[in-house]
């Protein structure tokens, strides 16, 4: 794994994962979300994958303590996506989107561990794919950097439906990072897992579209960006799948990379890694560490944050 590309293009897959934290959890919700999460962040970090990863300020309120413990020692980025599973944020006004975006962007760059990692939010992902043009002000406002919320071919900028790479969108400061898709019984459909299992499509047919999509842009020049869900890929069959979709792509001999990297890339034109990130990108199978769950440590200020009812933003 990680060896040299033997084709002249490389394969890039982006995986990006959306923690998935129910509104109002019940202990019982929040700990089959934690456990989501961590079969994912193993599955990945066993390999030495690297990921993306989605934050709600509801996630990252309620899972503060984990998502330390995982970002300082997983190969992640980190993204946010407004205040809770499910909401629309285009029903608000801009100055109350900008609000959600400032907290989100607070809330996500608090995942640390006491001064041990520094975690920098630069990129938005909008539920549900759902947002305006106020959005992308507000996105403007605040320094983000890319955009996920767009699907190749189905969801884009005007003039864009054709881009699978990351796009400067016309007027703005960021980037749009389309959703890689697939043609499925002559239907374009996103590569996202919880639109998979909400249209009743196996686990065998989601790991079919997955290699599909990865043998389909073999020779091209196409990023595979996966859509993911804690809810969805974080047990079960789709964890299974998903297992068996990072072997395929490692024996296939591709890079995992960060969204930062897609866009990195199509901002210099040159669509290829530097050597510093190719290195990051070449897999290790079987070296990575596992993690459990922990209730408790020995820092005061991460006991005190897990117990709290919101960020303290000097922590």
């Amino acid at each position: 794994a990680g060896s040299a590309q033997s084709a002249d293009t490389p394969k890039y897959i982006n995986l990006v994962v959306d923690l998935n934290v129910p509104q109002g959890a019940s202990e019982d919700q929040l700990n089959a979300a934690k456990n989501s999460i961590v079969n994912i962040f193993n599955t990945f970090n066993e390999k030495g994958i690297n990921w993306t990863l989605v934050l709600t300020n509801d996630a990252s309120e309620q899972t503060r303590l984990l998502l330390g413990q995982l970002t300082s020692i997983g190969n992640i980025e980190i993204a946010v996506s407004g205040n809770h599973s499910d909401e629309l944020i285009s029903s608000k006004s801009y100055t109350e989107q900008v609000d959600i975006l400032e907290r989100s962007k607070l809330y996500g760059e608090s995942c640390d561990v006491c001064g041990l990692n520094e975690v920098i939010v630069t990129g938005f992902m909008p539920q549900s794919f759902d947002q305006n043009e106020d959005t992308y002000k507000a996105l403007d406002s605040l320094g983000f950097e890319y955009n996920l919320g767009f699907q190749a071919g189905l969801i884009y900028a005007p003039g864009h439906e054709a881009d699978t790479w990351p796009y400067k969108v016309e007027n703005h400061k960021f980037y749009a990072v389309p959703v890689s898709t697939y043609m499925l019984s002559d239907e374009l459909i996103p590569l996202q897992d919880r639109y998979a299992v909400d249209n009743g499509i196996s686990s065998a047919e989601w790991l079919d579209m997955l290699k599909g999509k990865l043998d389909e842009i073999s020779g091209k020049d196409e990023p595979l960006v996966v859509s993911l869900s804690s809810s969805a890929s974080g047990s079960g069959e789709y964890l299974d799948v998903l297992g068996q979709f990072v072997d395929y792509a490692i024996s296939d001999n591709a890079y995992f990379v960060v969204t930062s990297d897609l866009v990195a890339m199509a901002r210099d034109n040159v669509h290829e890694l530097s050597s510093s990130q190719t290195s990051a990108a070449k897999t290790t199978s079987g070296t990575g560490s596992s993690v459990e769950i922990e209730s408790n440590t020995t820092c005061k200020e991460c006991d005190d944050l897990m117990k709290a009812t919101a960020i303290n933003a000097s922590a």
